[in-house]
């Protein structure tokens, strides 16, 4: 008989984790608290290291068709001088993939298309998880209930099962705020095959391209909190770099603010008996390494390996965590500094890239 999986979130890891151990014999369903696929945020950075997980789901070509591969790296300041270019066109052949943009959507769709309609059920608001012996169960807001071997919780930030399990967990409060736009490359005159960062006194603005004619980017900037009018006028004054001219070809409609925040205290365990979290459930993290889409991919390749490779589970969640807590407490750590604008600024004048001089770690542990 085969072995069934409960995933509680359809977002990038909970929709990657069915699909994963769906791979490997598992009777999977993925369940949603929304009646559409979760598709907050406007576009991705997605590295290497994420990227390579969904080669091994057999997703590469797919995913090539509906993302950006980029080619190189270029840092700014704020008035226009150029801090760095670093060529990025190797790192197929260095770390196993491109670094790349994608439309959210766009991956969420392909998931969830790789898991079948059958395996996914939208509109299931986990309410409570029990276990007793060789049973896990969740019951929704609608009154249903499924039973399985095995429950992850995939639920973002915010996670039910996490506070089933571990009770409420305090979150970051430093008030920090990321916005997001899309535009269209044919309106502005930029490089589509660059990432591209830009540093001044008081905040940072990215963008790249996303596949499909599309770019992003995604903001912050100290005391820019509330208003998209705010953020709007801060770069504006950017007059000498690219900033302005992306702020204008930009419909505000597509404009989203987000506020980003960790774990006070980070979870020492992500497990217990027959149920387990993954993504942003287990380590929610500050988008300044643009890792955490990356990251929980890689807490579904660790888990789906456990899995396969025990067949206790009690092992397999073991060797799960003990791969991935140590591991991604770094990158959670490493995430944090790069939202000091001013500290960053002054790395940036030193002719530093700030985000890729802590990829390298891990980029270079491709065989991990």
């Amino acid at each position: 008989m085969k072995k069934r999986a409960l995933v509680c979130g359809a977002g990038i890891g909970g929709l990657s984790a069915g699909l994963a151990l769906a791979r490997i014999g598992w009777d999977v369903t993925v369940f949603e608290r929304d009646e559409e696929l979760r598709t907050a945020g406007a576009g991705l950075n997605l590295w290497p290291n994420g990227v390579r997980v969904l080669k091994e789901l057999g997703l590469g070509p797919h995913y090539a068709a509906i993302s950006a591969s980029l080619r190189t790296y270029r840092t700014f300041s704020s008035t226009g001088e150029v801090v760095a270019i670093d060529d990025v066109s190797d790192w197929p052949e260095r770390y196993g993939a491109a670094l790349s943009g994608v439309y959210r959507r766009d991956l969420s769709r392909m998931l969830a298309d790789a898991l079948g309609a059958g395996r996914l059920q939208l509109g299931r608001r986990v309410v409570a998880v029990a276990q007793d012996g060789d049973t896990v169960s969740c019951r929704f807001a609608d009154g249903g209930s499924a039973e399985g071997d095995l429950l992850i919780g995939a639920d973002g930030i915010h996670s039910a099962v996490r506070a089933a399990l571990f009770g409420p967990q305090a979150l970051s409060a430093d008030g920090l705020v990321r916005w997001r736009g899309l535009f269209d490359l044919a309106d502005v005159e930029v490089d589509p095959h660059a990432a591209v960062e830009v540093w001044g006194a008081g905040g940072h603005f990215g963008y790249m391209a996303i596949g499909g004619g599309r770019a992003y980017w995604f903001a912050a900037a100290d005391g820019i909190t509330t208003e998209p009018d705010d953020a709007r006028a801060f770069f504006s004054r950017w007059e000498r770099s690219s900033v302005p001219a992306i702020i204008a070809a930009t419909d505000p409609s597509t404009i989203i603010r987000n506020e980003i925040r960790d774990l006070v205290t980070p979870l020492p365990r992500w497990s217990r008996g027959r149920i387990t979290l993954l993504g942003d459930a287990a380590h929610p993290m500050l988008p300044g390494m643009a890792q955490g889409a990356s990251q929980a991919l890689e807490d579904v390749r660790i888990l789906k390996a456990a899995l396969a490779e025990h067949e206790d589970l009690a092992a397999a969640l073991d060797a799960y965590e003990r791969a991935r807590i140590p591991w991604v407490g770094n990158v959670v750590r490493g995430s944090r500094p790069l939202f000091d604008f001013d500290g960053q600024h002054e790395r940036v004048a030193s002719n530093c890239n700030p985000i890729l001089g802590r990829y390298d770690s891990i980029a270079e542990r491709r065989s991990a």
